[in-house]
C-alpha cells in the first residue's frame, strides 16, 4: 500500500508501437503524473527506454526489463512460444508469474491474442475469448460495445453467446451501465436472419433469458447509439471495424476537401467549425484507448499501432479500470456458475 492505495502494475510491450517507444513513454509520464496508484513494469530495449525515461516524474514506479526481440504482425503459435526473448512474450509472461495485474501491448493483435491464449489461458467455461472495442456512435460519451472484432475467423452459436454475458459485464463493471441492452449483428431485424451461427445464438439467448438481450440489429443501425452490446463472430466482426474506419478516414477526407475550395468554403468553416469540432470529439476512437481481449484469465488491452500519446494514456486507463474493478474475476464467476447450473 502506499498513499492509502493498493498499487496498480501494468506490463507494457514497449516495442511493438508503430511510432517507436517515445510515444508511450509520453504517454506513461503523464499517466504517473496524473495518478499515484500505479507502476509499470516496461519490457523492451533497455537501453533505449533508459534513456527515454530518465527524466521521469516518479521512476521508483517504473521497472525496466530488458528484451531483444520483437514480435512480428503475422505469427504462429509455435512461433511465439520460441520468442521468448521478445517484448511482447515478456510482458505477458509478467502477468501469468504474478509480477503484473495487466498487459498492454500495441503491437501485432494476431500475436497478442495468441500469445495471451497460450501463456494464459481462457477463463474455466469460455469456449473461446473474443476481442471487444466500444465504438463511438452518434450519441456522445453512449458507446456500442462489440465483439468479437478480429479474435477469431469463425465461432460457434455458443461462442457468439458467451460473446454477450462478457459483453454485458464489460459494460456494467468498465463503463457503469447496470443495465445494457444486448443485440447480434446481421443481415435483418427479424429472427431467423444469419447465418447459422448467428441464428443459433439468438435462440440460446431467448432461451436462456440473456439480461438485456433485445434481438438483432443491422449493421447501418448500430451505431445510433441506441445499441449497447453488439455480439457477432469475428470475421465479420472485423470486416465491420474495418468498413467503420475506412467510412471515417473518407468522411474527414472529404469535410476538409470541401472547406478547402476556395476563400467562401474557408470562411464558412470559420461558422461551423464548432460543430465540426464536437463531431470530431464525438466520432475519435482514440478516447477508448483499444481492444480489449475478454475471456483470458488476465486483463489484456490491444492499443492501437498507431497510438499517439492521447490514445495510448487512455489505453492505460481502460487497463487500469478493468484491473480495478476485476472484470476477470466478474467474467470467472459469471461462468463458474454458469458450469454448476449446467451440470
Amino acid at each position: 500500500m502506499e498513499g492509502g492505495f493498493s498499487m496498480v502494475k501494468i506490463a507494457v510491450d514497449m516495442m511493438g508501437s508503430d511510432s517507436g517507444p517515445e510515444t508511450l513513454v509520453d504517454s506513461i509520464k503523464h499517466y504517473l503524473k496524473d495518478f499515484d496508484d500505479v507502476s509499470f513494469l516496461l519490457f523492451g530495449d533497455e537501453k533505449v527506454l533508459s534513456e527515454l525515461t530518465k527524466d521521469c516524474p516518479d521512476k521508483n514506479r517504473i521497472e525496466i526489463h530488458n528484451t531483444t526481440s520483437i514480435i512480428p504482425m503475422e505469427i504462429k503459435p509455435l512461433e511465439f512460444l520460441r520468442a521468448k526473448s521478445s517484448s511482447m512474450y515478456q510482458a505477458i509472461s509478467a502477468v501469468k508469474e504474478g509480477l503484473a495485474d495487466g498487459v498492454l501491448t500495441a503491437g501485432s493483435t494476431g500475436g497478442f491474442v495468441t500469445g495471451a491464449t497460450i501463456l494464459l489461458r481462457t477463463v474455466e467455461g469460455v469456449l473461446r475469448a473474443g476481442l471487444c472495442s466500444p465504438f463511438p456512435t452518434r450519441k456522445a460519451s453512449h458507446p456500442a460495445v462489440i465483439l468479437d472484432i478480429g479474435a477469431n475467423n469463425y465461432d460457434t452459436e455458443e461462442e457468439v453467446y458467451q460473446f454477450g454475458i462478457m459483453g454485458r459485464l464489460y459494460y456494467q463493471h468498465v463503463l457503469e451501465n447496470q443495465n445494457p441492452s444486448v443485440y447480434i449483428l446481421t443481415n435483418g431485424a427479424e429472427e431467423g436472419k444469419g447465418t447459422d451461427e448467428v441464428v443459433g445464438a439468438y435462440r440460446l439467448m431467448r432461451e436462456r433469458n440473456l439480461p438485456g438481450f433485445k434481438g438483432n440489429v443491422e449493421a447501418r443501425e448500430a451505431l445510433d447509439g441506441n445499441h449497447d452490446v453488439i455480439v457477432t463472430p469475428g470475421y465479420p466482426g472485423n470486416i465491420f471495424l474495418k468498413a467503420c474506419e475506412g467510412v471515417a478516414k473518407m468522411m474527414n477526407d472529404l469535410i476538409k476537401e470541401s472547406f478547402k475550395m476556395n476563400l467562401l468554403t474557408k470562411i464558412g468553416y470559420l461558422f461551423s467549425s464548432k460543430g465540426f469540432k464536437r463531431m470530431r470529439k464525438t466520432l475519435d476512437y482514440r478516447q477508448y484507448g483499444g481492444a480489449i481481449l475478454l475471456g483470458i484469465n488476465g486483463v489484456c488491452v490491444k492499443a492501437h499501432g498507431n497510438s499517439n500519446e492521447y490514445a495510448f494514456y487512455h489505453a492505460i486507463g481502460v487497463c487500469k479500470k478493468m484491473i480495478d474493478v476485476k472484470i476477470v474475476d466478474k467474467i470467472k464467476e459469471e461462468f463458474h456458475d454458469s458450469v454448476n447450473n449446467n451440470d
